[in-house]
């Protein structure tokens, strides 16, 4: 805020002066205050534009919180996040895009024009006092607007973004019921899930939280723990599963912890049922350790019968110890070099299965350093 213009001629100036001097002096003077008062103007101009540029900034900011938060609301489906909170999230929008309006009429009027001579006349400089008087007091104002504007589009932003988040994470603690309610879905799909819940992980790539995209990505996770529950539940329903399922336990249960799928194929890496055991594994160091394993149709019927098969499984699941703390250096180390078959291998015969099918046959017997090493996290 300025206090004004302030100007006037001391009265003893006045008596001192015959009537030609006084008229010069107060004609000297008005010009004198005149152009003060201009230099003044364009101080508070200049203050009054950085409050207008905080303004516009605050205004990019909440007209791009509102649209996220459209985006969101509108997206939303039953089953994932409160229709009351989306509603309740639209109107705070709706609030701040006028808001955000409103700001876009704010700007610093054009200046008042000037004589610039060398000394205009009293009545010139006069007119030009009183003009530069309403301009401050203008800038005055519209500075005070700007400041409770951007203060007013600052606090929508908040409230839009404390939205989002609310309704987001209502969404996620829909998700999370539905991971509770799927025990057989595999491990994959709740990784997703999971990754979707929190907003990170190792293949979540949403770059905004509570976003649009990220609950996109939330509702199809979840719809695919919901299918891999229901595709689970009919195999393990399968007559099958009344032996496979046990091997599956088994592997579980010698794996440390580490999170297993399973697949089941009549033929598995290009070897048919008919004449081989097979199986294939993958492994993923992220999330806790985890990894997805492939078994033949043979494996299953001749477990029971033939040590070669189980010892198939026991290799596989030697392939995902890789991901332990306690069995990676040891594998990325110079007795293994990262070699997964004689790694998966050896750890099979360390483990008691010292068969050809623990993979002996397919690709060797490790040297005893190399057993006697993956024994080490048995």
């Amino acid at each position: 805020m300025n206090d004004g213009i302030k100007w006037g001629v001391p009265a003893l100036a006045i008596a001192a002066l015959g009537t030609a001097g006084i008229a010069l002096g107060l004609t000297a003077y008005a010009h004198v205050t005149s152009e003060r008062a201009v230099a003044q103007a364009s101080v508070a101009a200049e203050a009054v534009d950085e409050e207008i540029g905080d303004l516009k900034a605050a205004s990019t900011l909440a007209n791009g919180q509102a649209s996220a938060a459209t985006d969101l609301a509108e997206a939303i489906v039953d089953g994932y996040g409160d229709r009351a909170l989306a509603d309740a999230l639209l109107a705070d929008a709706t609030t701040a895009a006028t808001l955000v309006d409103e700001a876009e009429g704010v700007a610093v009027p054009p200046p008042v024009t000037t004589d610039g001579g060398v000394l205009p006349p009293l009545w010139v400089s006069f007119g030009e006092i009183m003009a530069l008087q309403g301009r401050l007091a203008e800038l005055d104002e519209i500075g005070a607007d700007a400041s409770q504007q951007a203060a007013a589009l600052a606090d929508a932003e908040q409230q839009l973004a404390e939205g989002r988040s609310a309704l987001y994470a209502d969404a996620a603690a829909d998700a999370q019921a539905v991971l509770d309610a799927s025990p057989f879905a595999t491990y994959e799909t709740r990784i997703r899930a999971m990754h979707a819940i929190a907003q990170e992980g190792d293949d979540w790539y949403v770059e905004q939280d509570d976003s649009v995209e990220g609950y996109g990505a939330l509702v199809t996770a979840s719809a695919d723990v919901q299918a891999s529950q229901a595709s689970e539940a009919a195999r393990r329903a399968a007559p099958e599963y009344a032996t496979r399922g046990p091997i599956e336990e088994f592997a579980r249960s010698i794996a440390h912890g580490v999170q297993l799928d399973f697949a089941w194929d009549h033929v598995v890496n290009g070897l048919s049922s008919d004449e081989w055991y097979s199986g294939t594994a993958q492994y993923w160091y992220g999330d806790g350790g985890w990894g997805k394993i492939n078994l033949s149709y043979s494996i299953d019927w001749n477990y029971t019968d033939d040590i070669n098969a189980k010892a198939v499984v026991v290799h596989e699941v030697g392939h995902v110890q890789v991901v332990r703390d306690e069995c990676a250096p040891i594998f990325e180390g110079p007795v293994f070099n990262s070699d997964d078959e004689v790694w998966a291998t050896a750890w099979a015969i360390a483990s008691g299965y010292d068969v050809p099918g623990s993979g002996i046959e397919a690709y060797g017997r490790p040297s005893d350093e190399q057993i006697a090493a993956a024994a080490g996290c048995i």
